[in-house]
């Protein structure tokens, strides 16, 4: 919410929310799909995860992939006017969601669903009940909202309402000045409870997560030095169960990993700590040196000055790669099955994109001279990121295992 507002006033806008009717969604045929070149080689074989191999350099998808989920790619145009869903195999366009005054940059798969945000700037007619910035739950087959929650009525600065679905519900962050947070239920959009403060939730990737069952909320008190402290709560009450006070650090980013939390910190000379906490008391459990590269239901991959890690919940060692350098701030990302990273590259600097076994590190993929990419996630045999520079969708093509 904008800064001149009084967090009464917030906190009142956040429980007058109401769920708007479901709309009408446009057509799968509602304009041809934009171009996307055919694979040229086998695909991998269908299944909830990721290749395990790469068959070749990864298609350009021209048009910014923001998730993956429910068998497609869901890409967000130049114009944000709408959300367009593809097949990652041919390209050819599955849904197109309805028009809006822009959606944000950000979705999150839930089931066979998407949750979504977008802003409204003129009323229907005299009803300004469809002004401000709602979160929505998009059916992944059609594109049409399943229901859709106004979170304010007033128009906020891209990027200042962030939102993670986990546990049942979908926890809401508004990053202004004053701050806070609300709890909406998954299957009905119907706020559950919200908590005033700034406090730092899901989707930052620098500061809280949510996930398992139970909501993560960091409070940083001193905004030099990322001091703060750690809460849990009950995601449908919003009631604290425990508090950890964390110390001096330049950065915080929280996981849940089943029944444990991990902190990954960073400190002044870049070196980082992870934390492995016991989700029931928030008590210490294991501490690893490094910073946390990716993470799935079952490990923590961890890069450090040794190389590249893996760990599980409960902060044992799993596997290790020394001497493994990873390019410069470049988040990798795991589906439980393959671990993919970028390592730095031998030539010009370019990154080469690794794949590894989750369960052993073994190396199963490698392509040299890669682009810069952020992963979004695997679908029906393909590995999906972004060029964080230009903002196009990358689609990397698998082939049937050999190993």
């Amino acid at each position: 919410m904008p800064s001149s507002l009084r967090l009464r006033s917030a906190v009142t806008f956040l429980l007058a929310a109401v769920t708007l009717p479901v709309l009408a969604a446009c057509g799968t045929d509602s304009g041809p799909p934009r171009a996307v070149a055919a694979p040229t080689t086998s695909v991998a074989e269908q299944g909830p995860f990721g290749p395990r191999t790469l068959a070749s350099q990864p298609r350009d998808l021209s048009s910014k992939p923001i998730a993956v989920g429910a068998d497609v790619v869901l890409t967000l145009p130049d114009d944000r006017k709408a959300l367009v869903a593809y097949d990652p195999a041919t390209g050819a366009q599955r849904w197109k969601s309805p028009a809006r005054a822009w959606y944000a940059e950000q979705a999150w798969p839930a089931g066979g669903d998407f949750i979504v945000s977008w802003t409204n700037l003129i009323p229907d007619g005299s009803d300004r009940s469809v002004v401000g910035n709602f979160v929505a739950r998009l059916n992944g087959r059609t594109g049409k909202p399943v229901w859709a929650t106004r979170i304010t009525e007033l128009i906020s600065r891209a990027g200042d309402i962030t939102f993670r679905p986990m546990a049942g519900a979908v926890l809401v962050h508004g990053a202004s000045r004053y701050g806070w947070v609300a709890a909406l239920d998954l299957e009905s959009g119907k706020i559950r409870w919200t908590r005033d403060g700034y406090l730092r939730t899901a989707d930052d990737f620098g500061s809280g997560d949510f996930g398992g069952t139970h909501a993560l909320l960091y409070e940083p008190l001193d905004s030099y030095t990322d001091a703060g402290r750690l809460m849990r709560l009950d995601p449908r009450r919003g009631t604290v169960q425990w508090t950890v006070a964390l110390g001096k650090a330049y950065g915080t980013t929280v996981y849940s990993i089943r029944r444990h939390v991990v902190v990954s910190r960073r400190g002044r000379d870049g070196d980082g700590t992870v934390l492995f906490l016991d989700g029931a008391t928030g008590k210490r459990v294991a501490q690893a040196p490094g910073e946390v590269l990716a993470e799935d239901n079952n490990i923590v991959v961890v890069a450090s000055e040794r190389g590249v890690a893996a760990y599980d919940q409960t902060g044992d060692k799993l596997w290790e790669l020394a001497g493994t350098v990873i390019a410069d701030r470049q988040r990798g990302f795991s589906d439980g099955r393959t671990v993919y990273l970028l390592t730095d590259g031998e030539d010009e600097g370019a990154p080469s994109l690794v794949a590894l076994d989750a369960r052993s590190g073994k190396k199963l993929a490698y392509l040299a001279r890669q682009v810069q990419a952020e992963f979004l996630g695997t679908v029906n045999g393909f590995l999906v990121a972004k060029n964080p520079y230009g903002g196009d969708g990358l689609i990397f093509p698998g082939r049937k295992s050999r190993v």
